[in-house]
């Protein structure tokens, strides 16, 4: 009987709600870490959860494959404003409803400087790399790039805001 109690506790133990609870500055790719991926200040200010489930953590070391491409093009260090947010912080900062940022698909970067900006966009246009979109936030200073998991169905759209 004890062996089966044993048992029982050990599955219950290794079966979880699908979060993932990895904390800690790992690295994802060669670049970058999981905190800088699920890093969130509103988040932490408002002591809201973060942590992706398992379909979003592949989502995001995906989309940090893409993003060392990215910085391969750009030629710089790209510097993380915003990657991962769970749909509470999505709500909570004002994002789409429908962001690829809930799904770690999207990531807001910048780079040192606002004409570094600028070449950073013109250097991934000429590349013909492949994404799905790009906002480019020239007031912010900050560029949005978004994929998708199905690379033929990237829309290679640009759009620029000034806000």
């Amino acid at each position: 009987m004890k062996k089966i109690i044993c048992i029982i506790l050990l599955a219950i133990s290794f079966v979880s709600c699908g979060k993932i609870k990895r904390r800690g500055n790992f690295k994802i790719s060669r670049h970058f870490t999981f905190s800088e991926a699920t890093a969130s200040r509103k988040g932490s200010r408002y002591h809201l959860n973060n942590n992706p489930n398992k379909k979003n953590y592949r989502n995001i070391v995906y989309t940090a494959r893409r993003m060392e491409d990215i910085r391969r093009i750009v030629g710089k260090e790209l510097r993380i404003n915003s990657w991962y947010r769970s749909g509470n912080i999505n709500r909570l900062v004002g994002g789409s409803k429908h962001s690829a940022h809930k799904d770690g698909l999207a990531v807001d970067f910048t780079v040192s400087g606002k004409w570094e900006l600028n070449n950073a966009l013109r250097n991934i246009k000429k590349s013909g790399y492949s994404f799905d979109q790009i906002y480019y936030h020239s007031k912010s200073n900050y560029i949005h790039i978004s994929f998708r998991l199905n690379r033929r169905r990237e829309r290679k759209q640009i759009y620029y805001r000034r806000k």
